[in-house]
């Protein structure tokens, strides 16, 4: 992307303040239901007034939390290599994690995950060029659940070399497995603590919940040296206000309270700042993700984060529609674009459909597709001597009127001057080919046939070997 990136501003600096302010005001007057007995005695060490199992903290102690944790900002691949880092401009995207419903890719019938499906998916997101971070998109059901987390993440680092992430945990004993695997690969656990390869998610309850196992999670991540991504995800009019604003507020406070706790466990831990709210259908009471307000509070959430110097994680391919249908393409463009404009660091969701509840290998590719179009519109675009083209169009009003054969055409469009779709059809296309659906099933088939994602070294493959037997004995009682 280039210096002249199209920014938009949701809301004013009076109206970010306001919400700051709110936000503060929960967390001092209303307070966070804390059921950690440590972190309880942490906070209360730190100033924080304790009644119960209800805990006030009050504005010194957050700001005294943000002076105590790190904006993390440089993301490293599977090995330690760099990879990238926020604040350079550009916009990064992931995929959604964890989900417990798939299409399969023979049949397009939905159903339950396996492991294998982790492996495909992951080895699709390696090679897609618009994903730059990688997830397990899917909740295999071939495992047993207290083992999902740690399979999950073992597949997961087979397939990708990419920066990852484990699907969001609530469990510490989880965090202790899935950072053992990743500095597996990366060099050992000196070499992760100073280039974490794996940043972990960990979901307060709306609203201003920690559970003893949220909050052990929480305190688990910061101990261990991987980034922290604090992922409440109120939702509008259910367990959180049905405005943006209020829910806005709401959010702010979890994800501030997280990071006093993060602080409190363990000074300078590395924090990412993150957006999930999503609104409920009146009618049925049931989370939806394809209304624009995920979006929106995206685009404002990202105002938010940044004036406090942190990285933004907002959700934006979002969609409620169960089909590959119109509605899923207007609905994902809609909630991406806002956010990718007001400068989001990076968005999630490839590769999730129907209220982030089912995955599909065309979906991951069509959003790729959506990925290059978004980033086109984001890119801006230059004017300058050669954009401006004034002695092109001297030379060829004055000829014949025609620029398609000029080199300054030419120049330009490898340049980028027109977005290209790849999986799109155009006029003149061969209706007999199908859509992009049927292109996107094709272009996914044809990568899993041909890319290979380098292996992991003989030794590192034996470690991880070894941290899933172990899981399963300690785990399990194998």
């Amino acid at each position: 992307m280039t210096g002249t990136r199209l920014r938009l501003d949701v809301l004013s600096d009076e109206a970010l303040a306001r919400i700051e302010e709110t936000a503060f005001r929960l967390l001092s007057e209303v307070g966070i239901a804390l059921e950690h007995q440590r972190a309880t005695e942490m906070l209360h060490g730190l100033g924080c007034r304790v009644e119960g199992d209800r805990v006030y903290i009050p504005q010194d102690t957050v700001q005294w939390a943000l002076d105590n944790v790190s904006p993390h900002r440089q993301f490293y691949n599977r090995d330690g290599s760099p990879a990238f880092s926020f604040g350079d401009g550009r916009l990064r995207f992931h995929n959604g994690g964890g989900l417990p419903f798939y299409y399969d890719p023979g049949t397009g019938a939905r159903r339950q995950p396996l492991l294998s499906d982790v492996a495909a998916a992951t080895r699709l997101l390696d090679a897609l060029p618009s994903v730059d971070a990688v997830i397990p998109l899917l909740g295999p059901q071939d495992v047993p659940p207290p083992l999902l987390s740690v399979a999950s993440t073992d597949t997961m680092l087979r397939n990708t070399s990419k920066p990852i992430s484990a699907a969001a945990i609530d469990k510490a004993e989880d965090v202790l497995y899935v950072v053992e695997m990743a500095a597996a690969c990366c060099g050992g656990m000196a070499a992760f603590r100073q280039r974490p390869t794996m940043y972990i998610s960990v979901s307060p309850v709306s609203p201003l919940v920690f559970t003893e196992a949220v909050t052990a999670a929480i305190i688990a991540v910061a101990e261990s040296g991987a980034p922290l991504t604090s992922l409440p995800a109120p939702s509008l009019g259910a367990t959180g206000p049905v405005t943006l604003a209020g829910a806005l507020a709401q959010q702010h406070a979890e994800v501030l309270a997280s990071f006093v706790i993060a602080a409190a466990a363990r000074p300078g831990a590395p924090v990412v700042y993150c957006s999930r709210i999503s609104s409920i259908d009146l009618r049925t009471a049931v989370s939806i993700w394809g209304g624009p307000e995920v979006g929106m509070s995206g685009a404002a959430a990202g105002q938010l984060a940044h004036r406090l110097g942190f990285a933004c994680d907002s959700y934006g391919l979002s969609s409620s529609s169960d089909l590959l249908d119109p509605q899923f393409g207007y609905e994902r463009l809609a909630n991406a674009l806002m956010p990718a404009l007001a400068g989001v660091d990076i968005l999630s969701g490839v590769g999730s459909t129907h209220n982030v509840m089912a995955a599909g290998l065309e979906i991951a590719v069509i959003d790729d597709e959506i990925i290059s179009l978004i980033k086109q519109i984001v890119a801006g675009y230059e004017v300058n001597d050669a954009t401006l083209a004034y002695d092109v169009m001297k030379e060829v009003i004055l000829r014949d009127g025609v620029f398609l054969g000029e080199m300054h055409t030419v120049k330009q469009v490898r340049k980028g001057a027109l977005w290209i779709p790849k999986l799109g059809r155009s006029a003149g296309a061969d209706e007999t080919a199908g859509g992009v659906v049927a292109a996107a099933r094709a272009r996914a088939r044809e990568i899993l046939g041909s890319h290979q994602v380098k292996p992991l070294p003989d030794d590192v493959s034996r470690h991880l070997d070894e941290i899933l037997r172990r899981a399963r004995r300690e785990l399990l009682g194998e």
